[in-house]
């Protein structure tokens, strides 16, 4: 089995996770990801890093503080995974595709849609895999769910619900997810959503949608429950208030090109709270599009609710690949403490064989950029007051609220 030679570049909370979704696909028979290489501009975050990866997978790798640097004395490397924060991501892929190396990118993809388009270039100019990390669709409950969709159990889908808010002031696990330039909450979460969304039901044709910022104060936490040392350390650092400019709520309707609509309730801040998700079809509904670790059920007609234990059961044809059934034998992640780490192993596997046997990825490059123009598409509309095409988002030519971000980035 070919290896693939890896650098992670980005070492801060989501960087820590992603190791520890590499020790968990060390511990398979499917592996061929072999990390050598940290980089990090902040070196304290590289050791921090580091020392983890010794625990973790029994190697400390190379330490790097700037990327082309590291290319260079590291000629072996295959591919990168890029997880800084997203006002950087076009700027490090783009460099890494330049360099020849292939490149995994958490989501969001990139901070606007042209930084999007920009690392697309950069992978087809190279021939490069380019895979957005995105983890929503890969959990059993999301893959169960799309089956009973496209296989006419609830009929001809005609009506969606989306509504996710969560109430309260209370800074979203890093200050800068509060910031327009670097992405905002919505783009930070809705970007799950909108991929959800568009996995179960396809591609979006129109949105009409509003956006506010409803808390531009937000407060530290009383505590910080995310177990890993550097969250652990960037909370006791954080300052108790921090002011935030990027919208925190948003409502809109999706009209879908397979003709259904969807509701899009999405918001984190305000004073309440709902959590509505259905999937409604011309002979049965289902609750939840999938999620790391949800659950999904089912009805047919008006009958009574099937769980879904029982939806796996009876679910004609469903069946999960070699890596999913590996990781989740019985098809249930509800109560799976180590989710998280299994679905980033699966996207790591997937990024290995794709390199390695030119295999496509299921979240390419246009997949994702397709995810921040969905989430985007809703501030647009506010922007104009009017519904937008999503065609016109995705192309760039719709751009008024992301123009800012793209001139104070320099996103030409």
């Amino acid at each position: 089995m070919e290896r693939i030679n890896l650098a992670l570049v980005g070492c801060g909370g989501m960087g820590t996770r992603h190791l520890y979704g590499l020790r968990t696909l060390a511990r398979t028979p499917f592996n061929r990801i072999d990390l050598k290489a940290l980089c990090d501009i902040n070196p304290e975050n590289a050791r921090m890093a580091a020392a983890e990866a010794g625990k973790l997978l029994g190697v400390e790798p190379a330490i790097f503080t700037d990327l082309e640097a590291m290319a260079a004395a590291m000629p072996e490397l295959n591919a990168v995974d890029v997880v800084t924060d997203p006002a950087v991501h076009h700027e490090v892929s783009c460099k890494a595709l330049d360099l020849g190396l292939h490149v995994m990118v958490e989501k969001p993809m990139a901070i606007t849609v042209r930084a999007c388009l920009m690392m697309i270039q950069a992978a087809r100019r190279n021939g490069r895999v380019l895979s957005v990390a995105e983890n929503y669709r890969r959990d059993p409950s999301a893959r169960l769910a799309h089956h009973m969709v496209t296989s006419g159990a609830i009929g001809t889908p005609y009506m969606g619900l989306f509504h996710d808010v969560s109430e309260g002031d209370r800074i979203f696990i890093t200050p800068w997810r509060h910031l327009k330039n670097r992405g905002g909450p919505l783009v930070d979460m809705g970007v799950h959503f909108a991929d959800l969304i568009r996995y179960q039901l396809g591609e979006i044709h129109e949105v009409y949608g509003d956006v506010r910022l409803v808390e531009p104060v937000r407060r530290k936490a009383d505590t910080m429950w995310r177990p890993y040392e550097y969250y652990q350390k960037q909370y006791e650092d954080m300052a108790p208030v921090v002011t935030a400019d990027a919208e925190d709520s948003s409502v809109a309707v999706f009209r879908m090109v397979g003709g259904a609509t969807v509701s899009w309730v999405v918001g984190l801040g305000g004073h309440g709270g709902c959590s509505t998700q259905l999937i409604l079809g011309t002979e049965g509904c289902i609750e939840g599009y999938g999620t790391r670790g949800g659950r999904v059920r089912m009805r047919r007609g008006r009958g009574d609710f099937q769980e879904q234990e029982e939806m796996l059961a009876q679910a004609e044809g469903f069946e999960q690949d070699a890596v999913s059934a590996h990781f989740f034998p019985t098809g249930l992640t509800a109560a799976d403490r180590e989710v998280d780490w299994k679905l980033l192993a699966m996207e790591y596997c997937e990024f290995g064989e794709a390199i390695a046997e030119g295999r496509e990825v299921e979240v390419d490059g246009k997949e994702g950029m397709k995810d921040v123009a969905a989430v985007y598409a809703v501030f647009e509309s506010a922007m104009t007051g009017g519904a937008v095409r999503m065609a016109e988002v995705e192309s760039g030519e719709i751009d008024a609220y992301q123009a800012e971000i793209d001139a104070a980035l320099g996103i030409l």
